[in-house]
């Protein structure tokens, strides 16, 4: 999209940085396997130095934890990702398909340390999913003790074993496609709901069209040469200006597709930066290796000095996403029983945020505010059935929570 906009009105020079990436960008589909990572590459030095520049103080324990922080998420094919049912239906007609029941696509979200020990990590194979979490590790990068999840677990009752296991490290699987088929029969005041209005090919060209319009009007690229081995290219836009004009491409059809879009504000924020902010591209082999982008430029109290680098590194070459042997298997039943226990000791407790019973330390759930019948029904209207609206009542939420999930639904 860039490189056809900029085909119009562009330089040679920036034409012919915009096509190199471009056809990186396209590359990542010819590939049965690609895997992306997030980092955060700024030190707890420069975390405190922003927070302090924002308003937002950040004590030293809660920067070691950010930072080197990552987010891994990998997908793998037994033949061309571009060439998955999933992925062209997608981009063809914007099809509402479910990836995670398409058994043609293996996918992979890690969330590791600095050290690359994994602190949660789910996978999606043949439409199971499964899911390990260290729990220790995740209480003590919140600054917590990690003897904590030792207690909690030793409290919990025999029908919490599957809450055991995940806290013991244990990998856990349940079937996504039974999943779905348990929710439809739970989803029966869903039967036959509305109908809501889809995305149509010609909306979704005139929405691809006036973003390349944008696009080709305030993206610049830079070839930089040669560094670490592989091609440098900055791009950059007009903070304000491309925020300001890519909001105005967007709000036409997100008042006329709410569904899809949400609510989007009337203007772009004041705290907007003027100039220009940008992103560096890494190519190798005419792949994108990676891209780093400094946060502070978004924030307009940062001064200069003030950086928080974050990295998105890609590889085409990511492993394939296996199944692990040693699963424990959930059923539907068992996710069912651990749901109805957690709320059942919270009823019992009284809802007045005391102890479950049996779960020392363990605060029990205090339901949300009661639904008024109107509230209900606009609800019901929007999609969430009356049994699911009891359920998340149950969990603590009230009727703004449950229209924000609506509609972000």
């Amino acid at each position: 999209m860039l490189a056809a906009g900029l085909a119009a009105c562009g330089t040679v020079e920036q034409l012919s940085a915009a096509q190199k990436v471009s056809k990186a960008f396209t590359k990542v589909g010819e590939g049965k396997a690609a895997g992306l990572t997030f980092s955060v590459d700024a030190t707890p030095e420069q975390i405190i130095a922003f927070g302090a520049a924002t308003g937002d103080k950040v004590d030293p324990k809660s920067a070691d934890a950010v930072s080197g922080l990552n987010f891994s998420v990998a997908v793998s094919a037994d033949k061309p990702l571009k060439d998955l049912d999933t992925f062209k239906n997608a981009q063809s007609n914007g099809a509402d398909k479910d990836l995670t029941l398409d058994k043609s696509v293996r996918l992979s979200y890690v969330l590791s340390d600095r050290k690359g020990a994994a602190l949660l990590e789910y996978r999606q194979v043949d439409a199971k999913a499964f899911l390990r979490a260290d729990a220790k590790g995740l209480v003590k990068l919140v600054g917590e003790d990690p003897s904590q999840v030792d207690a909690i677990s030793s409290g919990l009752p025999a029908e919490l074993k599957p809450v055991k296991d995940v806290l013991a490290g244990k990998w856990v699987s349940f079937d996504l496609q039974k999943l779905a088929d348990d929710s439809k029969k739970f989803d029966g005041a869903k039967a036959t709901p509305s109908a809501q209005p889809s995305l149509d090919p010609e909306s979704a060209k005139q929405l691809t069209n006036s973003l390349k319009d944008v696009l080709s009007r305030t993206v610049t690229f830079e070839d930089k040469g040669k560094k670490d081995g592989a091609e440098h290219i900055w791009m950059s836009a007009p903070g304000r200006q491309l925020a300001d004009e890519l909001l105005k491409a967007v709000k036409p059809l997100a008042a006329k597709f709410p569904q899809q879009f949400g609510k989007l504000p009337t203007s772009v924020p004041s705290t907007v930066r003027e100039d220009k902010v940008g992103a560096d591209l890494y190519l190798k082999d005419g792949k994108l290796s990676a891209a780093t982008f400094d946060l502070a430029q978004l924030e307009a109290k940062a001064a200069p000095g003030v950086n928080f680098p974050v990295k998105l590194a890609f590889n085409q070459n990511a492993p394939t996403v296996e199944a692990p042997a040693d699963a424990v298997t959930l059923t539907s039943d068992d996710i069912q029983s651990t749901m109805l226990t957690l709320l059942t000791s919270g009823a019992t407790s009284g809802g007045k945020g005391g102890t479950a019973p049996g779960t020392p330390g363990t605060p029990a759930l205090t339901p949300g505010k009661p639904l008024t019948p109107a509230q209900a029904e606009e609800l019901k209207a929007l999609g969430l059935p009356l049994a699911q609206q009891e359920m998340f009542s149950k969990l603590g939420m009230g009727y703004e929570d449950m229209k924000s999930l609506a509609q972000e639904g």
